[in-house]
Formats: structure tokens, C-alpha cells, sequence
């Protein structure tokens, strides 16, 4: 029987967790990083068709442009043939969805062959954008971004993400460039001129290329109790203003006072929730849905600090399910 653990679709809500990630650092920018010129985009959401599995830990989202044009964006390691047969099915399963202003986007690293660039048959072609990140010197990049940053240009920190993919090096000269740009960006949270969700998404777009050891480690200097506050800032200042509506609506019917604390409570609630499980990502990759589903049921607020806070010592998946199963 299959190991399910192979499955996507057995760890599909790590999948949201991934999209609120990278949707916040595209909202409000342009596709320009990845060469594409766009109008600024909207908003960003998954696109999972039903027939699919998902593959937790990658890129597939679409963005929406102010103007109304749709970006399919999915990455592919080592692009085959076979991936762009699967790329075309869900094409036009978006377009059914969402008309014909959809346009896709490949992100390909590692092996990519012109053959598996274009698909042909007699009723037609199937002609996707493809960002070829093996044509890219990711090494010269990540310079070129220090001496800009050095220099007081921000304005290029968001191909951070991407960079980890560039360029057509392997083995370890692949995984000494992905970690130079997670520590690269560890030096700029700390200064403050990254996001703690941009760091996030790098993460995820690296840890295929790093091994186990090497995101222990870059988590431990990341010195996630930082980040950490941060997060929580933002969920609890995210979970009032969301308990502050809750409130003015149950306010009707028991009372304005009661029905506002009560909302900010399940605001915080959900914000350390959505955080414990982003952490959980970052780190493990994945969250299997046993696990998940005991957190969605956690009601104190100081539990879920405290097994925020125990991510950090937890060596794989195993050692934090022996804490929970302990709350």
C-alpha cells in the first residue's frame, strides 16, 4: 500500500499556510523580479485543481493584477516532459475557472531541456512563460544585492526567494548558495529590512536544496524567539482588529464589551495557531493531519506560546508530538 506521507493531499493544510506566505510578500509588487512585466498585483490565492494532489512545500499560486490578468505561477525542478503535460491539464482547468486571462508561469531550476519547453500536437500548442533560473548566475545576483543593500537599494530584496534556484551548480556548491542567502537574509531581519514572511518563503523555497542539518542549524542562528515576537505581534494585532468585528456583531445580541473580548480572544487564538503551524513548515517541511488537527483544537492561548517556544529544541516531527501529546 502507499505510504500516504507521499501523498500531498495527506498534509493539505500545511498548502494555506504556504500561499499566506509568499501572497504577502507579492501583494502590492510586480511579477518584474522573475522578468515578467505586470500591472501590480491584487491579490494572490492557491490553485489546487480537485484531480491534482498537492505537493506541500512549492510554489503554486495565482496572482491577480489590478487590471485583471492572471499569473498561474508553479515551480519545477528538474522540468520534464511529463511535468508539462500535467502544467497544460491544469491550464485549462484554470481557464475554465476563470476565463482566458490566464496566463502560466514556470519557475524551472536544476535539469531543464528545450524539448520539455513547448508542447505540440495536432490540435495545437501549449506555450507556457518559462523563467529558466538555470540561465541565471546566482552567485553574481546575490553580490550584485549586497552591494545595493550596502549601498541603501532595497528594492531588490524580494528575488531573494528565487535565488536559492538560480544558476545550474549541484550538490554542494547548490547547497552553499541556498544557505548564503538564508544567512544573508538572517542578517537583514536583524536589521530590520526584511519581513519575517519573506524569510519564511526563502526557507520553504530552500529546504529542498539544503539538508536536515543544515536548516537545524540556520534555524538555531535564526534565533527563531526574534522572529517569533514578531509574528506574534502581528497575529495578535491581526486577531484584535478581526475580534474587534467579531465583537461589534455578537456586541448585538450579548452585549458590546463581552462580545469584543470574546472576539479578540478567538483572534489571538487563531493567529498563534496559523504561526505554530508555519513554524512547524519551516522546519519539518510538513505537518501530518493527525498533528494539525490537535493544534485547531487547543483553546489557551498559553499552550500554544509554549509550544511555539518548543519548536525550537524539538530535533524532528517526533519529539514535538511527544510534547503535545502532553497539553
Amino acid at each position: 500500500m502507499a505510504d500516504p506521507t507521499k501523498n500531498g493531499s495527506y498534509y493539505a493544510q500545511n498548502y494555506d499556510i504556504i500561499v499566506k506566505w509568499i501572497a504577502e510578500v507579492l501583494r502590492g509588487n510586480t511579477l518584474e523580479v522573475l522578468g515578467v512585466q505586470t500591472d501590480r498585483i491584487q491579490e494572490v490565492f492557491g490553485f489546487e485543481p480537485v484531480n491534482i494532489s498537492v505537493k506541500a512545500g512549492r510554489v503554486d499560486v495565482i496572482a491577480r493584477c489590478e487590471n485583471g490578468d492572471l499569473y498561474h505561477i508553479e515551480e519545477q525542478r528538474h522540468l520534464s516532459r511529463s511535468d508539462m503535460y500535467r502544467f497544460a491539464s491544469q491550464h485549462f482547468s484554470a481557464a475554465s475557472q476563470w476565463g482566458s486571462k490566464v496566463t502560466d508561469i514556470i519557475l524551472a531550476s536544476g535539469r531543464v531541456t528545450e524539448s520539455a519547453k513547448t508542447i505540440i500536437t495536432s490540435s495545437g500548442s501549449y506555450k507556457p512563460i518559462i523563467i529558466d533560473f538555470t540561465l541565471r548566475d546566482g552567485w553574481l545576483r546575490l553580490k550584485e544585492i549586497r552591494e545595493a543593500v550596502a549601498s541603501g537599494d532595497l528594492s531588490n530584496l524580494m528575488e531573494l526567494i528565487f535565488l536559492p534556484l538560480y544558476g545550474k551548480e549541484e550538490s554542494d556548491a547548490r547547497t552553499d548558495l541556498a544557505e548564503q542567502v538564508v544567512r544573508f537574509e538572517i542578517e537583514l531581519f536583524k536589521q530590520k529590512k526584511v519581513s519575517d514572511k519573506l524569510l519564511a518563503a526563502t526557507l520553504i523555497m530552500a529546504n529542498k536544496l539544503l539538508s536536515k542539518d543544515r536548516i537545524n542549524e540556520l534555524w538555531e542562528e535564526i534565533k527563531m524567539l526574534d522572529i517569533i515576537e514578531v509574528a506574534m505581534e502581528k497575529g495578535q494585532e491581526a486577531g484584535y482588529k478581526k475580534g474587534e468585528e467579531t465583537g461589534y456583531k455578537k456586541g448585538e445580541e450579548t452585549g458590546y464589551k463581552k462580545g469584543r473580548n470574546e472576539g479578540r480572544n478567538e483572534g489571538r487564538l487563531n493567529g498563534f495557531k496559523e504561526l505554530l503551524m508555519g513554524l512547524l513548515i519551516a522546519k519539518f517541511n510538513l505537518i501530518p493531519r493527525h498533528i494539525a488537527v490537535q493544534i485547531k483544537k487547543i483553546q489557551e492561548a498559553e499552550v500554544l506560546q509554549s509550544l511555539i517556544h518548543v519548536i525550537i529544541k524539538c530535533e524532528d516531527i517526533k519529539d514535538f508530538e511527544a510534547v503535545l501529546n502532553q497539553v
